[in-house]
Parts: structure tokens; sequence; C-alpha cells
């Protein structure tokens, strides 16, 4: 279904990495507001479940909205963006952070400082997964306010995506400068044919090949950390992409997750005291306790470091299609007629469980983290939204 939507990404608050500044009256933005649920009446989500989840996070310093793991629901998608307008135009926060590669919006920043920036940089660094015609005039009006420094963007995964240029670009000089000089030009190679992934039969990328890769991104990263002639965004990129490269070991137990946290935290610390952040992530990423989880998530390491200042939202659907980076959209099973996803949409398209419901459902089974499962999720979560029927979305084509 193409659920073409007018710009909701009027963007209120303004910043000059991190003093906010009113941009719109009162009155514009309610107006604003007021021609957006207009626009949206037919197929978006209730004002409701809108005013609902930002009252429940206004007061929070980092806020994780979540998402299905397949990051392919436009619904969900359209959600998200609304809630964070209102968040950046009403409670104070000043930066998105997307669970995307960290380079490119370095890249990104860089260009903003240079005057240089274009907004396909954004859609670069943002990658494919919202790379979507329902959200691209959001993107349009999220790079703007990063263009004109009102906004602070940025991303939190080591991974590299096929849309990472300026990482394909960067890193394998970064990797090679920071190298002993007996080993720069292996190590420039050996990057550069990864973030190209140009193997073949002749140069596989096996465990050799995975350790020559390590050996490069880590001897770089660490030569580079004290260095204080080494730029800090340099030196982040070159951290980020080391954790990557210890991952392809096998043995290695620092996870994803704990990169991404990390990075949260440089973003936090070069920014303003108390600054607020939206960190738009998939659900299982967002859960504020690792429980039954293998890996502890994004949101535990951010609730250990600040609290009940932290804010974990849940989205899941019921059934509905989904639409992966491109692909053909594919159905979402039903979900189970006692689950949480049936219960809580059986009257209603839209629901929204905050903590108080959560805790009186108790343990349910749901699958908020991918697959199902029973857990008490008001421990994961401080409210979650449910969907009784997502939408794929629509994609651009390929640049």
């Amino acid at each position: 279904m193409n659920l073409n939507r007018r710009i909701h990404g009027a963007i209120a608050m303004g910043l000059v990495w991190g003093t906010p500044t009113p941009l719109l009256a009162c009155a514009a933005l309610a107006a604003w507001m007021s021609s957006a649920a207009v626009a949206h009446a037919q197929e978006g989500p209730p004002q409701s479940i809108v005013d609902g989840v930002v009252r429940a996070v206004c007061q929070k310093q980092v806020v994780l909205l979540g998402e299905s793991p397949t990051h392919g629901e436009a619904r969900g998608f359209d959600l998200k963006a609304r809630i964070t307008d209102r968040l950046l135009a009403q409670c104070g926060f000043t930066a998105v952070l997307f669970e995307a590669p960290i380079y490119d919006f370095v890249g990104l920043e860089r260009a903003v400082g240079a005057r240089t920036a274009v907004a396909e940089q954004l859609d670069n660094a943002v990658g494919r997964f919202w790379w979507t015609r329902e959200l691209a005039p959001w993107r349009r009006a999220l790079f703007e306010a990063a263009a004109q420094k009102r906004l602070v963007l940025g991303g939190l995964d080591d991974q590299v995506s096929i849309t990472s240029q300026y990482a394909r670009a960067e890193l394998p000089p970064l990797i090679a400068a920071a190298s002993p000089e007996g080993t720069a030009a292996e190590c420039r190679e050996v990057a550069t044919r990864h973030l190209g992934w140009t193997y073949d039969a002749n140069r596989p990328f096996d465990e050799r090949e995975q350790r020559r890769l390590q050996r490069c991104a880590r001897n770089a990263a660490d030569a580079s950390a004290p260095s204080r002639s080494a730029n800090a965004a340099d030196r982040v990129m070159l951290a980020s992409f080391a954790r990557y490269a210890d991952r392809q070991i096998p043995g290695m137990t620092r996870g994803r997750d704990e990169s991404m946290f990390q990075n949260l935290v440089w973003y936090l610390d070069r920014m303003p005291a108390n600054s607020r952040v939206v960190v738009w992530t998939a659900t299982v990423h967002a859960a504020r306790a690792q429980a039954s989880l293998s890996e502890r998530p994004l949101g535990a390491h951010a609730v250990e470091r600040w609290g009940d200042r932290v804010g974990a939202i849940g989205l899941t659907a019921y059934a509905g299609f989904t639409s992966r980076a491109g692909r053909p959209p594919s159905p979402i099973a039903e979900a189970p007629a006692a689950s949480l996803e049936a219960t809580a949409t059986s009257a209603s398209p839209w629901a929204l469980l905050d903590s108080a419901k959560l805790q009186t459902i108790g343990r349910v089974s749901s699958r908020l983290l991918g697959k199902f499962a029973t857990e008490t999720w008001s421990e994961y979560f401080d409210a979650v939204i449910v969907i009784r029927q997502e939408a794929a979305p629509t994609f651009d084509p390929w640049k």
C-alpha cells in the first residue's frame, strides 16, 4: 500500500550544537499539527497514540523508538516520524540518532560544517531500510534542519551498509595512515577489499582474511586512540570499524549493541549537558532489560548509564505486510489469538499499552523481540504500540 504523506517533519526547535531556540510560534505549530492530522486522517495513527507516547517520554533524556527487526513497515515508520517531530518541537529534543552506520553521518556533519552538504548524503547515511517514498519529505526536513545546524543527526552502528559511500572512501586511507609503515599498504588493500566486498574464489573472506582485517582495524584504532593529532571523528570511526572487525573473529564476546552504546555516549559527550536525543532503532535494541535476550540490548546499556532518564518504546503488529530495503512485500503472519498483538487490537486498529497496562497484562506471548516469546513486557518497555494491520512501504529506485 502506498501511504504517500504530506511533510510532517517540521522541526520546531533550533540547535547550534545544543542551544535550542524556538523557531515556530505556538500558533504556527498548532496549525501545522492540525493540517498534518487532516492529511493523515484516513490511514494514519490516532492522535491519541502520538499524544500518549509523547506524554510518557517528553521529560526523558534518551528515547529509544523501536520497530520490527525487519525494518520494513510503513505505518510504523509514519508513527515514529510523527512522534520524533513532536519530541523535537515540544519537548526540547535536539538530536536524532539512527541504527545506521556512523561513518557517513560523520561525513554529513563535516559537509555541513563546510557548507557543502547535499540531501543525498543523508539518504546514504540513513541507508536502504528507511529509503522509502513515505519518509522522503521527512528525511528532507531533517536534512534542512541539520544543514542549518538546528538539529544533530547521527548514526550508532559500526557496520557498513551498501550506501556507505563515505566509509568506503575514507576508512581505507585512515586505516593505512594509522598503521605501521610496513603494513600500511597491505591494510589499506584489506580494508578496501572488505568495504567493496570484492572477494572471489582466489581471495575469499575466510578465517585468514577475517584475522587480517581484524588485525589491521584493531591496530589502527589502538594507535589513533591516544593520538592528539588524530581528529576525534576519525578516532570514533576507526574504533567503530575495529569493533566490527573484532566480531568477525569467532569467540569475540563484545556485541553490536555495546558498540552502538559506545557511539551513543560519544554523541552525548560532544553535546551540551543534558541534551535530549531520539534513537531510531529496532525494538529488540530499544529494550531496557536483557532478560531472555542473548545479548544485552542498547536500551539496557543506556538504562545502566542514565537510569530513569531513558525511555524505551516497543512497536509490533498483529498482521499485514512488510518490505525490507526495497525487496518485494511479504505477508506478516497473523499473531496467535492469545498474543499481545491479537488481544490489544481486537477492538481497535491501533493500541498504546503504557507501563501500567503492561503491568496489568503481565506475562503474555508477543513477537516484540522478533520471535514469539512469553515475557512480562513491562520489564522491557515503558510503552508498547500495537498496529493491527501493517503496510509495506514503497522504495525509491537505487541511485
